[in-house]
């Protein structure tokens, strides 16, 4: 693979998570064997990445070739067609990696037509950060991650409810960039109420995400921790017309029915293009049952904790045969000092 190429697919990794329900892209302008403009989208609504190392470039543009993560776009949405721009800028030859299947019009075409030579290089890193996206923009809802912490039976705290700590502090830093990369978290009232958390990026020059509560009952305690953040905008989903709170960061959204496809829905039309659960059984189970989590990532502590079963991560009402339950294949694993991260995608 090209080297360049490489690096536009970088660019794009290094802001995943930041673009909202855009895609991540990356691009780099070479000519004469030197580069001479590169660039990354770095939010919705903010310049896409071909026009950021096009722009770079300036006139060295002219007759250079650019290498970009994904196939220019060529529709006008909040910025114009990329496409248009390549051909401007006299532009000799476009490489990408991943044919973008949710484009309305086929951009080669385009920049064939303008005597520019363009090139599919197929490459399965750059692919795997899209499969998630095409799924999400084809269904119109946020890309789903939903994390786990637990001992090694599966439990999330004791009958008692003693959760903390489980996992240990690599865990907890692995978790912080997780947040990171995701633009909003969601949890349940329960976990709320149990555990007070903050949700926040521990992490230099972070970017905490927006905290989303699930609560059908709207009983919420506006005390904890959370709501005494300012940082960070906080969405309440519930069907309680009654409830109110004067905090200025936090919205009360009133839904007839706090379903998983409703609350989605809502989220990627507020810009969401990446959730991360963290949540309690309940919550966790309804996502993992449900078709719209796309990733699970397990964090397994060397423990055995025993009791009933009532903080098992993953519970349902009816028994199903093992044809019938969802099904995950492991993707990477990770020890993190005697703890174990499975990351595993949904078939």
């Amino acid at each position: 693979m090209s080297q360049y190429l490489n690096y536009a697919i970088q660019l794009a990794k290094m802001v995943s998570g930041q673009t909202g329900v855009n895609p991540p892209v990356g691009a780099v302008v070479v000519k004469d064997g030197r580069i001479v403009g590169m660039g990354a989208h770095l939010k919705k609504g903010d310049k896409h990445a071909e026009v950021q190392a096009l722009d770079m470039a300036q006139d060295e543009a002219k007759d250079a070739t650019i290498f970009i993560s994904l196939e220019p776009c060529t529709h006008f949405g909040s910025t114009p067609p990329c496409v248009n721009k390549i051909i401007d800028f006299g532009i000799k030859k476009v490489i990408y990696a991943v044919k973008d299947t949710t484009l309305p019009s086929n951009g080669d075409e385009i920049l064939q037509h303008a005597g520019i030579e363009v090139e599919f290089r197929h490459n399965t890193e750059a692919e795997d950060l899209y499969k998630d996206f095409f799924i999400s923009k084809s269904k119109e809802v946020p890309e789903v991650s939903v994390k786990v912490a637990c001992s090694l039976d599966g439990k999330q705290a004791t009958d008692e409810g003693e959760s903390k700590w489980i996992t240990n502090k690599a865990v907890k830093a692995d978790v912080f960039n997780l947040r990171h990369t995701h633009d909003a978290v969601l949890t349940g009232r329960g976990t709320l109420d149990a555990d007070n958390p903050q949700y926040t990026t521990r992490i230099e020059e972070g970017k905490h995400p927006t905290k989303v509560i699930l609560s059908q009952s709207g009983q919420i305690d506006f005390e904890l921790d959370m709501f005494k953040n300012t940082h960070t905008p906080i969405w309440i989903y519930t069907q309680n017309e009654n409830l109110k709170t004067d905090i200025e960061q936090v919205e009360i959204i009133i839904l007839t029915d706090c379903s998983i496809e409703n609350i989605l829905i809502d989220l990627y039309q507020k810009g969401i293009g990446k959730l991360l659960v963290e949540a309690g059984p309940t919550v966790t189970s309804a996502f993992l049952q449900s078709q719209y989590t796309n990733e699970l990532i397990l964090y397994y502590a060397p423990k055995i904790i025993g009791g009933s079963g009532n903080y098992q991560f993953y519970q349902t009402k009816n028994i199903f045969g093992l044809s019938e339950v969802p099904q995950f294949e492991i993707v990477n694993t990770q020890m993190l000092e005697q703890n174990i991260k499975l990351e595993l995608r949904k078939k």
